[in-house]
Order: structure tokens, then C-alpha cells, then sequence
């Protein structure tokens, strides 16, 4: 049974200071920090219940740049940050008991849909039978099934690699994720999609905070491709750790950062738009 919260415990004053300055430096969205809203944020389908100090509910991906930015201060060093979908995860991924990122209220418009090549683009608060709705009229759908489809959303199924009834035919989400666009700490926006290995290297050169990622996972990942091979289980859905074996095709001729942070439960960035293969 989910312990009972008897009483609303204070806003710590370092969490105040953040969202005023936030809201200081030209944030879109929405904070709260009253006790109903940091209530209905302190469940999801799991078992736990965690108390958030604050909610916030970004409009763009430039709020959540801003937000990775502000958070990345060394005054704002303690603070936890969450990014949250609909909440539909069993295992507590989206509780905390610092900041949420809330990514559903604002941030679910269908961006952009290409029947001919076959891929749409979304936000990732997009609920799955929201696009699946709207995908109906071109012939298309998303493949990954969930029991939860009608409140998940695809931020959230990329984050966790969702997948259900009808996997073993169509796969699991991060078969049907093309590219994300994606925030780090200190704000920088990384896109991703599938690169020759060569481009990839070349991208790993540059004395950037991406340059360093392209990087440390190209060298990592092909240093030790036959370690990781050899060690990480044979499993039909990746549910434990970073999915390092497929950041390379098997002909290593491509690279894809996205296969890192698909299943990467929010740990390396804030997603915040998706390219997906429709069916």
C-alpha cells in the first residue's frame, strides 16, 4: 500500500530561487509548487510515491533548453531533475523528489508527417493513440502496442523502449525511432539519426560538449565491440542499462547516438522531439 503523506512538507528555498529565476530569463511555461500539484505528481503505475518540490511544464524545446541550462549552475548543483510523460512506467522512473519536467501538458503537437518516405514527426508529449488517430486517415500507424496507449506518451515510450502485445511481430519502440532531438545539461540540442561511421568520427573531432559525446561513445563502443558483444545478453526487448551494442549496425557501417537514449529512462537527456517510422 502507497505509504499515506499526512501533511504538505515546505518548498526549499533553493528550488523557489530556480523557478523564479527561470521565469526571470524568458521561460514559456508553467511552475507549481502547490501541494495539489505536487501531489498529482508523486504517483505513477508503480508502487511508489515520491513528493516533488516543484512541477514544471515547458511549451518548447527552448523552455527545456533554458531549464538544462539554469540547471547546470553550480548554485543549482543539488537540485534533482525528472523528465515526466504520462506516467504509465511500473518502476518509478518518473518520481523524484525534486524537479519535474513535465513534457505532456504543452509539448504534444505532431510537427510534421512524410506518407511518401513513410516517418512522421512529433513532441514528445504525444500520446501513441493521438498519433495513431491522426495517422489513420493517411493508411499508417505506429507499430509498438501498448496496454496504456491511450495515456502514454512517446517521450515516454522512447525513454523506456515500450513495447507490448505484438512485439514479437513489429518490434519495440526503438526499432521505429529514426532521430530524436534531444537537450543536455548546460542546453546544448543534440539531433541524432543514423551517420556513416566516417561522418561520425569526424563529429567526435570537434571540441564541443557533442564532439566529446561523438566521441567517447564511437571509441568506447568500437574499442569494445566484441567485449559488449560477447557480455551483454541475448534478450528480445534491452531492459537493463545503455543498449551499447547497437549504437553500431552490424556491418559497422553506421552509427546512431539515438540507440543510447532510447531506453536511457530519461538518465542522459530530455527528449523532446522524435522522427518515427510509421507503418
Amino acid at each position: 500500500m502507497i505509504p499515506q503523506i499526512s501533511q504538505a512538507p515546505g518548498v526549499v528555498q533553493l528550488v523557489l530561487n530556480f523557478l523564479q529565476e527561470l521565469e526571470q530569463q524568458g521561460f514559456t511555461g508553467d511552475t507549481a509548487t502547490s501541494y495539489a500539484d505536487r501531489l498529482t505528481m508523486s504517483t505513477d503505475n508503480s508502487i511508489y510515491q515520491l513528493l516533488p518540490d516543484a512541477v514544471v511544464f515547458p511549451r518548447s524545446t527552448a523552455d527545456v533548453a533554458l531549464i538544462a541550462r539554469l540547471a547546470a549552475q553550480e548554485r543549482y548543483s543539488s537540485l534533482i531533475f525528472t523528465p515526466r510523460g504520462g506516467g504509465t512506467g511500473t518502476n518509478g522512473q518518473a518520481l523524484n523528489q525534486g524537479i519535474i519536467v513535465d513534457m505532456s501538458r504543452h509539448m504534444n503537437r505532431i510537427i510534421e508527417i512524410n506518407p511518401e518516405e513513410g516517418w512522421v514527426r512529433v513532441e514528445a508529449g504525444v500520446i501513441k493513440d493521438q498519433l495513431n488517430q491522426y495517422l489513420k486517415p493517411f493508411g499508417y500507424f505506429f507499430a509498438p502496442e501498448l496496454s496504456t496507449s491511450n495515456r502514454a506518451t512517446l517521450g515516454g515510450m522512447i525513454n523506456t523502449d515500450a513495447s507490448g502485445q505484438g512485439s514479437l511481430v513489429y518490434g519495440k519502440t526503438s526499432d521505429h525511432v529514426l532521430g530524436v532531438r534531444a537537450v543536455l545539461l548546460g542546453g546544448d540540442i543534440l539531433d541524432t539519426q543514423p551517420l556513416p561511421v566516417e561522418l561520425a568520427e569526424t563529429l567526435g573531432k570537434s571540441n564541443t560538449t557533442i564532439g566529446r559525446i561523438y566521441n567517447t561513445v564511437y571509441q568506447r563502443c568500437r574499442q569494445q565491440r566484441q567485449l559488449i558483444i560477447d557480455n551483454f545478453p541475448k534478450l528480445n526487448r534491452f531492459l537493463t542499462g545503455y543498449d551499447l551494442r547497437h549504437v553500431f549496425n552490424d556491418e559497422m557501417t553506421e552509427f546512431d547516438l539515438t540507440r543510447i537514449l532510447t531506453g536511457s529512462e530519461g538518465t542522459l537527456a530530455f527528449i523532446t522531439e522524435a522522427r518515427l517510422d510509421i507503418t
